[in-house]
């Protein structure tokens, strides 16, 4: 069952528009946020159903926002990076990840 909400945490802004609109067809409401502070200063950061998010991100980076994000909301949490490091997975489930997904990913698997 997919999320009412979604928040979409990443610069990578071909991957969010496709992937915002892939969702949106599927009826969730997804806002992009093109790097974790403009998802901290919205109306309301820790309203969503969902989360969506990049490890490398302007601003406060993707394992230090699961931490701050885990601590405010028990809503589910994705990780989609790039990010290649023996110990990614450990820290991004550690920071309150329920799961984690290496790019490139089809939107299958984010869905």
């Amino acid at each position: 069952m997919l999320p009412a909400t979604l928040a979409l945490i990443d610069d990578d802004a071909t991957f969010s528009e496709y992937l915002a609109a892939y969702l949106q067809e599927r009826g969730v409401a997804v806002q992009w946020f093109a790097d974790s502070d403009d998802l901290l200063c919205s109306e309301k950061p820790f309203g969503f159903d969902f989360y969506v998010v990049d490890l490398m991100l302007p601003g406060i980076d993707g394992v230090s926002l699961l931490r701050l994000l885990r601590r405010r909301t028990q809503a589910g949490m994705l990780v989609v990076s790039g990010k290649v490091a023996a110990d990614v997975f450990d820290q991004v489930m550690v920071a309150g990840a329920d799961m984690h997904l290496a790019k490139p990913v089809s939107f299958e698997q984010v869905a």
